[in-house]
């Protein structure tokens, strides 16, 4: 569980994964030590992760895609993890609505975001229709909206 130390430190971490532990010290009234002793439970206890998030209005020409998937309902777990494994991928979800499952991909280029959703994706066992929805251009991309899973097994 995270107390109100915490979540100060998880939010100013959300504004900047490089603050100094003695800046958010200030900032919350408390120890260096204290953060940096909590900034390591946080991360031991798979609550927070650091990590370089990629600016997708910086890339030359991304290849970004919603994809949503119809599979055979006894793979559909099955299916979403080996989804999870794949680095391209960036979010799966279970759904109820038109699809079984929602994925959202992010490429380099379009050359590798047709490789992905057509050798990758498409040729799972147990997917039996993929539609996707390639983005064109990008108003606005939070990585904030996401949310520290489980790793996939």
């Amino acid at each position: 569980m995270i107390d109100h130390i915490d979540s100060k430190i998880i939010a100013l971490l959300g504004k900047d994964a490089r603050m100094p532990n003695n800046k958010i010290a200030k900032a919350i009234n408390v120890s260096e030590g204290t953060v940096r002793n909590r900034i390591a439970k946080l991360l031991k206890k798979n609550i927070i992760n650091i990590s370089l998030i990629r600016n997708v209005n910086q890339m030359d020409n991304p290849g970004i895609a919603f994809v949503g998937l119809d599979v055979e309902a006894s793979l559909k777990d099955k299916i979403a993890m080996q989804l999870s494994k794949m680095p391209e991928v960036r979010f799966v979800s279970s759904l109820m609505g038109r699809h079984d499952l929602m994925a959202f991909v992010l490429a380099d280029n379009a050359t590798e975001l047709s490789h992905i959703l057509y050798q990758k994706i498409a040729s799972l066992e147990g997917v039996q229709f993929t539609e996707s929805s390639i983005g064109l251009k990008y108003f606005k991309y939070d990585y904030k909206w996401g949310r520290l899973l489980s790793e996939a097994k």
